[in-house]
């Protein structure tokens, strides 16, 4: 069974610098504490292959996401090898300017496995367990976007939008 969750918020930028920070992955585990590392695999231009080390609820995760860019409005993704309790895992990052900044919005489509996901995550139940992963994805998401929001206001952010402006 396929489940989506969609999240969105407001990002005070314009769409080109909060598109660039969701773009460029190596700055995450500046930006957020749930990525602790991130290793670019394969790069060119529009598309990513990466592994991201997550730290979610005392555990650790390492994932291969594969990324798609319509610069700079938005971004797809998918994990060939998701954590053991989803049998798939994509989404969409989309950005969309508005008068007061950069809306964002993610939407995670996953195929859950009810048995393994209730193991590894010591669930009761399968609800349990489904609740457990969305509340995380939902966690993990608008983490990332009032990191980015914060980290655009912040001068490290500002020198790198001049930077990126100069070249």
């Amino acid at each position: 069974m396929i489940i989506e969750l969609v999240d969105s918020g407001s990002i005070c930028g314009t769409v080109t610098d909060v598109f660039h920070c969701f773009w460029r992955a190596e700055l995450w585990p500046r930006l957020t504490s749930h990525v602790t590392t991130v290793e670019m695999l394969q790069e060119q231009d529009g598309y990513q292959r990466y592994a991201m080390r997550v730290h979610v609820d005392g555990k650790d995760y390492v994932l291969e996401t594969q990324r798609i860019a319509v610069a700079p409005r938005s971004i797809s993704f998918q994990q060939p090898k998701p954590p053991v309790f989803m049998n798939s895992h994509a989404g969409l990052w989309s950005f969309e300017e508005g008068s007061s900044g950069t809306r964002v919005s993610v939407t995670h489509r996953i195929d859950v496995n009810d048995q393994k996901a209730i193991e590894a995550l010591g669930a009761k139940s399968v609800e349990d367990a489904r609740q457990k992963i969305l509340g995380n994805l939902h966690k993990n998401g608008m983490a990332m976007i009032e990191a980015v929001n914060k980290f655009l206001q912040s001068q490290e952010g500002c020198n790198l939008q001049e930077a990126r402006m100069a070249n």
